[in-house]
């Protein structure tokens, strides 16, 4: 069993489940899954909340392995709309070398919301630079999320 001050929540019989032995259900303490309830029974730890999933699905978390979440905040940037790659990586590096702390807080957070409202539980952030603010946003999300340092060619 974890320790931990979070609540133990059942989310409770849900309609299907895409794993096997749980379809009672799976017991969750913050971000760990700690028991999986076959059907028609009841969990072993002792619950604090109890969601009925009897019309939701129950699916495990998408991982996205490769993200820029700074990104998010140029990619309606006129200059680089309907471009091949580098012509759009070109047009991009100037607005891309002036942003700041701030900015990259608020890029991290709406990407980390945006992959989590389509399923994406996990993620890595690809950057050149980790200021300070990076990491507070990281660490305010509360989704599992790892830095990447980036690598291109010169050429």
């Amino acid at each position: 069993m974890v320790e931990s001050d979070q609540p133990i929540i059942w989310i409770k019989n849900p309609l299907d489940v895409f794993a096997e032995n749980c379809e009672g259900g799976v017991v969750v303490q913050g971000q760990k899954i700690i028991e999986l309830v076959q059907m028609g029974q009841t969990p072993k730890a002792t619950i604090d909340e109890t969601y009925d999933a009897s019309t939701s699905v129950l699916l495990p978390g998408l991982i996205n392995t490769h993200h820029h979440f700074y990104q998010t905040l140029t990619r309606a940037y006129p200059e680089a709309l309907n471009k091949e790659l580098f012509p759009w990586l070109k047009s991009l590096y100037k607005v891309w070398a002036n942003i700041q702390p701030e900015m990259l807080s608020v890029s991290t957070e709406l990407a980390l919301s945006e992959l989590l409202l389509s399923g994406c539980t996990t993620a890595s952030d690809h950057h050149y630079l980790f200021p300070d603010q990076l990491e507070n946003a990281y660490r305010y999300s509360s989704r599992r999320s790892s830095k990447a340092r980036n690598a291109r060619r010169s050429d």
